[in-house]
């Protein structure tokens, strides 16, 4: 694919961009790159001649949209979300910085779309050649003028103990920066970009606060020290194994954004910067990158299935052998589901379809779960785990399964006791997979059968499941060789991981491999913790980045197909519309509305938008 790519904000969050233009620039797309932020025009002239990338633009004038096949928009502002039709640019959300940095969440992006490599470098740039003194280090005490409260007040004396110390201090940074104390010092303020990664690349070590030229430093492999104080040291965290981290501490129900700096202490800073100096201050070294790929929509799922299948294992006790292979394995993941998974384990031993083991896979559980599995009953393996999330646990089981058959069924569900019987009949020799209806109970006791229509109904399995994921993942059987074909869960995703798994099994077998029983051999019960009404909206913004990747993935010079994709695209903004004006944001549900007229949904995206302006 063709690809634009927007980084944006300040120098440190556009250079910790870089590591997503250099993973998806490995997955063999074509990258033009859109720098939104002020600095734009330095940084372009810092990075001009990257191979990642080819054109580098600095305003979104200069940019046609139509010139893609895709937009991706990183960590920051997100312009290209308003260029492109809906569905067709992905984004770095803050919720994806909750757990991990910048760098990691823009890679992480990448990963959506089958990169499978570490996370690259940040880059660079076309640093000046310089010479500088032997034992040079350098310190940035400044930052944003408009966020002074990241800026540590002991520069001047932790500079003087270095010097003292025969360590040859470079002060660096901006007219803002400057503070008075500098002169003492070697000071070398508003030096052009080029020239300070020269001298950030030739320097022995970097200190300094929370900023951007502590990311350049990062990125010209220098070991040293970033000092966090009301900044968010996990989505601040600089890509490098050999810059270090001295963080605040927060005291009590202390918010992040309140820590003062000052409270990292001179001592504290310089024992810090003693045990970085007096050790080993090698550069960081090369990230083992891998082979750049081939595009093409078959190889680009191809990628993907294949990074399912590269998740590492989860550590489990080794469980005592079984002999002989069932027909069929049962894979049950539960988390605090102590009554319930017992039911689930039940049901699937009431089947009279015999020839088979149950696999419970508890993820952590804290309540009683252990304890009731105690005395494994006949055919049952129970497997505990650390706390990794739903689609860890299935791998587990998928992993552990010896049957030639695979059943799957969440701990919250139960079978009626002919399900594998006749889902197995229905299947013989001609299908390698099978599914159901089910029975839903709601919470007030009530009883629906559902789907009411079967997906696959016209010979478009994939095309019904990608409108709407009707079927249940309790419902599904398949060989177990698909796993090959179709890959495991993808454990990156905290919801929607069904329906990814499900699309990319329809993708492999189509309606020729795949049947589904008219009868309602599940029962399905809503769980007391299911997705409250204050989450839904979170939910669905998941569940629309999983839109725009299957979209990605799919993508194709294919008009009517890119078409079909942004129609479901908006119809997903309906239902966030719909969803924020529940939750009283009526900004939100109207800027969803807007983005589903654009999709095409225009006479419902209008009364959604109309409903979002309220009595």
């Amino acid at each position: 694919m063709k690809l634009i790519v927007e980084i944006s904000q300040g120098l440190g969050n556009c250079v910790q961009g870089t590591a997503m233009c250099h993973a998806l620039w490995l997955m063999g797309h074509e990258l033009d790159l859109y720098i939104n932020a002020p600095l734009g025009p330095k940084l372009a002239e810092l990075w001009q001649g990257w191979p990642v990338v080819g054109r580098i633009f600095t305003h979104h004038d200069q940019i046609i949209a139509g010139d893609y096949d895709f937009g991706v928009s990183g960590y920051g502002r997100r312009q290209l979300t308003r260029m492109f039709p809906p569905g067709l640019c992905l984004k770095v959300e803050k919720r994806h910085v909750r757990a991990q940095s910048e760098s990691e969440a823009g890679v992480e992006l990448a990963r959506w779309l089958g990169y499978a490599g570490p996370t690259p470098a940040c880059y660079l740039g076309n640093a000046a050649e310089v010479s500088l003194p032997p034992r040079s280090v350098t310190i940035h005490a400044g930052c944003d003028p408009a966020n002074r409260a990241k800026q540590w007040p002991h520069w001047q004396p932790l500079a003087t103990r270095l010097q003292d110390a025969s360590w040859h201090v470079i002060v660096v940074g901006t007219d803002t920066d400057r503070a008075g104390w500098e002169d003492g010092f070697d000071a070398r303020f508003n030096l052009p970009l080029a020239e300070l990664c020269g001298v950030l690349r030739r320097s022995v070590a970097h200190f300094g606060n929370d900023s951007g030229v502590g990311h350049l430093a990062s990125a010209a492999g220098a070991p040293g020290l970033m000092l966090y104080g009301p900044s968010n040291p996990i989505k601040n965290r600089p890509n490098s194994s050999v810059m270090r981290m001295l963080v605040a501490d927060a005291l009590g129900t202390e918010s992040r954004e309140t820590v003062p700096i000052e409270r990292i202490t001179l001592e504290q800073a310089w024992s810090a910067a003693l045990a970085l100096l007096e050790g080993d201050l090698s550069r960081d070294p090369p990230r083992d990158l891998p082979q750049r790929l081939q595009d093409g929509v078959d190889l680009r799922w191809q990628h993907y299935v294949n990074m399912t299948l590269a998740q590492p294992a989860a550590e489990v006790p080794a469980s005592e052998a079984v002999a002989g292979a069932p027909r069929v394995s049962v894979v049950i993941p539960t988390f605090n589901r102590a009554d319930n998974v017992q039911r689930a384990v039940a049901s699937a031993l009431a089947q009279t379809e015999s020839d088979l083991e149950v696999i419970v896979v508890d993820d952590g559980s804290t309540d009683d779960t252990a304890a009731r599995f105690n005395d494994l009953p006949p055919r049952v393996r129970y497997i505990r785990q650390p706390n990794g999330g739903a689609s860890r646990a299935r791998n587990t089981g998928l992993r552990a399964a010896r049957g030639e058959l695979i059943a799957l069924l969440d701990s919250d569900d139960e079978w009626l006791p002919e399900k594998l019987a006749l889902q197995l009949a229905a299947m013989g020799d001609k299908y390698v997979a099978s599914a159901c209806r089910h029975v839903h109970v709601n919470a007030d006791g009530s009883r629906q059968d559902k789907p009411e229509l079967l997906p696959g109904r016209d010979n478009h399995l994939f095309r019904d499941l990608y409108n709407n994921l009707s079927l249940k993942t309790s419902s599904l059987v398949f060989r177990r060789h698909l796993l090959d074909k179709i890959g495991l869960f993808n454990e990156r995703f905290p919801i929607s991981n069904d329906w990814d798994f499900f699309l990319r099994l329809a993708r492999a077998v189509n309606n020729s491999g795949m049947t589904i029983c008219e009868q309602s051999l599940l029962v399905v019960h809503r769980s007391g913790d299911s997705i409250s009404k204050s989450r839904r909206a979170n939910a669905l913004e998941e569940a629309y980045t999983r839109i725009c990747i299957v979209n990605a993935l799919l993508h194709s010079e294919d008009p009517h197909a890119t078409r079909r994709h942004t129609r479901r695209a908006a119809a997903k903004h309906l239902e966030l519309s719909r969803a924020y004006r529940k939750q009283h944001d009526l900004e939100q549900a109207k800027h969803h509305a807007r983005e589903a007229i654009r999709g095409g949904e225009i006479m419902t995206g209008l009364w959604r938008r109309l409903q979002a302006f309220g009595p």
